[in-house]
């Protein structure tokens, strides 16, 4: 494993050697009494602790690979369950404690204690309401159908503000809460052995702070989380997503080079906001430093850093981007309609997309055959356009995000164009 680790480091190979290398669950002691357990990259990490009262968890895995996760924690260890800690509330790192209560009530065992920072309560309410609309929204970025968002989320029993010390069978954690992917996150320090559980403010890509169809995200606050973590100068680096480090010079880079690429991002964007720049601008102007995206673990492969942008821009300005024409907009369809109208028709317009596409400004064809397909739904020639320049777009982009979202209207119009897909 620690091949692989190294390798990874030095992008020799792809995240997907470590995904394969841990395939059906991986237990690995990171120090004494201390393992880190995974089961892919996609799914959170956890983190088992033997204690004195038995064992403390951070985080407990997702409902894909939960029955993985339990079995490779009782290859390592059978102690009950004493407390479990949630880094934050996103699904791949809480739904486990379902196989967990349920083996404490087979074995008449107390339930772990869980606990989590306060805002965990509120993502869990919000989930409640939106159960229908995250089915929907996963459903169809993953190209899904039928996705059914989980409809019970196990509640903390214990809720924290800022700072919560913690002390199970003689060890000692402490708890910090952080904003950055999530308002609700925490990450996990053990200072006697210098072990820090990051949760998801460190998962092996660039930071996942722009997701489109997510809440806001806050990478100011990311990146000072990041700092704060230096500053504890730990031995040993468990993330919230990808393997375990175990070497302190390389975890101090990690921790120094996300905080520092989330810190360009904000300077950058702030400085254009202050100018009275529109949304529009910044997005064309803001770049990331290159330097650090080519780094093995701060690659945009889920997240982009002109997504991360336009979460800072809301941070900070709400959601007007600067056109008076957005601010009350026309229906879309009868915007289109009018250009339509202009060019000639949807089929010129279409036809001009899909040259424009070939010259390859495929951001200015994206806007052209949206337009011809909402002025013309039923043409089922401007859909197999539709569906061609949306193919060479999700070809084009590098962030798994980007490439799932650009993939449904691409599917949407193979299918009423009537061709196979």
């Amino acid at each position: 494993m620690h091949e692989i680790v190294d390798k990874i480091w030095r992008g020799e190979v792809a995240m997907e050697a470590w995904t394969q290398a841990v395939a059906g669950g991986n237990c690995r002691e990171v120090a004494p009494g201390i393992a880190a357990i995974s089961t892919s990259y996609l799914f959170g990490n956890v983190t088992a602790i033997r204690t004195e009262a038995g064992l403390v968890l951070i985080d407990t895995g997702s409902r894909e690979t939960a029955e993985q996760t339990f079995a490779a924690l009782r290859r390592w260890d059978k102690s009950p369950v004493h407390t479990v800690v949630y880094t934050h509330g996103h699904i791949d790192h809480t739904w486990g404690m379902t196989l967990l209560d349920a083996e404490a009530d087979a074995n008449g065992w107390r339930r772990p204690h869980v606990i989590a920072h306060r805002n965990v309560l509120n993502r869990f309410e919000r989930y409640d309401h939106t159960q229908p609309l995250n089915s929907l929204v996963m459903g169809r970025q993953f190209n899904k159908p039928g996705y059914s968002f989980p409809e019970q989320h196990r509640r903390p029993d214990q809720v924290y503000d800022d700072v919560f010390a913690l002390q199970v069978g003689g060890v000692e954690l402490q708890l910090m809460h952080g904003q950055g992917e999530t308002d609700d996150a925490t990450y996990v320090w053990l200072p006697r052995q210098a072990v820090l559980v990051s949760g998801d403010f460190v998962i092996w890509v660039f930071p996942n702070a722009g997701n489109p169809r997510k809440v806001q995200r806050y990478a100011p606050h990311w990146a000072a989380t990041l700092r704060k973590m230096q500053t504890l100068q730990p031995a040993v680096l468990v993330p919230g997503h990808g393997p375990a480090l175990i070497d302190h010079e390389k975890i101090a880079m990690m921790l120094d080079d996300g905080a520092t690429v989330l810190e360009s991002l904000v300077e950058q964007t702030l400085a254009l906001m202050n100018e009275g720049a529109t949304l529009n601008r910044i997005l064309q102007q803001v770049q990331a430093p290159t330097d650090l995206l080519s780094k093995s673990y701060l690659l945009p492969k889920y997240d982009d850093p002109e997504f991360v942008v336009r979460g800072i821009w809301h941070l900070y300005a709400g959601w007007y981007d600067g056109n008076p024409a957005h601010l009350k907009p026309a229906l879309d369809q009868e915007v289109a309609e009018e250009i339509s109208q202009l060019a000639g028709g949807a089929d010129e317009l279409a036809a001009r997309a899909l040259a424009v596409s070939a010259q390859g400004n495929l951001r200015l064809a994206a806007h052209l055959v949206e337009f011809a397909a909402m002025a013309d739904p039923a043409n089922r020639d401007i859909h197999l356009i539709r569906a061609t320049v949306y193919g060479e777009i999700s070809r084009a982009e590098p962030s798994l995000i980007g490439k799932a979202l650009f993939a449904i209207p691409e599917r949407e119009s193979t299918t009423l164009s009537g061709k196979q897909e």
